[in-house]
């Protein structure tokens, strides 16, 4: 038995969470970017007219869909990337694959890779033949993520006062799981999010983007990239509770908008 091999295996924080991050960690950030939007996305897209996608208990992808078969009536189908590999069921029947390539992956789904999803700050689709950065590791860090996220916003969502929520989505454009709280025309709207990292933010963060103005002298809107407030990464792995951690900073963005 190899004794040194667990010296090999990245460190854990909070159930599944990197307590380092590689170092093409954004690099393979845009490859599952360009999986979410082009594939994944696309699969409900084709299907519905819709893309949003969810936090699941073994990754992330679309919710449960229907697809028109015809004389045969509908079919429940739904696609999803766990770790290196991707999922898919129609009808009750499971598939999977290893994720290697763009158009490999799309084929599995049974679209084309697609851009209908794309946002201004998704990668470009590139290549649709290159091989994929995608590991295990990475996509349990992205699970564990997405998880975290989902609950701080489903806490955010029973607050008093959390008027006219979104549901809680994984946007495949902006690759981040989300949701709007507030009345607009009162000026308590925000967006309030989790993403696994962009161009602007390399690392992981969590972030409160208001939709109309705040006092921008406050220390707490500490964001020139989008106008809001982020909590870094390192702070919320380094936080004794890292769940409680993104809470209580999304909690103090809807209170200072609220207040």
């Amino acid at each position: 038995m190899d004794k040194n091999h667990s010296s090999h295996q990245p460190q854990t924080v909070h159930d599944g969470l990197l307590a380092e991050l590689p170092d093409e960690y954004l690099a393979s950030v845009e490859d599952y970017h360009r999986l979410a939007y082009a594939v994944v996305g696309e699969a409900r897209r084709v299907a519905t007219g819709r893309f949003g996608l969810r936090s699941l208990d073994a990754g992330f992808g679309t919710p449960v869909f229907e697809v028109t078969m015809g004389r045969a009536g509908e079919m429940e189908c739904q696609v999803w990337v766990s770790g290196d590999e991707l999922f898919a069921t129609e009808g009750g029947a499971l598939r999977s694959a290893h994720i290697t390539t763009l158009a490999t992956a799309a084929s599995f789904a049974g679209v084309s890779p697609g851009t209908e999803a794309r946002e201004h700050d998704s990668p470009e689709l590139g290549d649709v033949d290159r091989w994929l950065r995608v590991s295990p590791e990475m996509g349990a860090h992205l699970t564990a993520w997405f998880r975290l996220g989902k609950q701080a916003l489903g806490q955010l969502h029973e607050l008093p006062g959390a008027v006219e929520p979104d549901e809680i989505q994984l946007w495949p454009g902006h690759f981040d799981i989300a949701t709007a709280i507030g009345n607009a025309d009162a000026g308590t709207r925000a967006t309030y999010g989790l993403s696994p990292g962009d161009a602007a933010h390399p690392f992981p963060y969590a972030y409160v983007g208001p939709w109309g103005e705040v006092d921008r002298s406050d220390p707490y809107w500490n964001d020139d990239a989008f106008g809001g407030a982020s909590l870094p990464y390192a702070e919320i792995i380094a936080a004794a509770d890292p769940a409680s951690a993104v809470f209580e900073f999304l909690y103090a963005g809807f209170d200072n908008i609220n207040g």
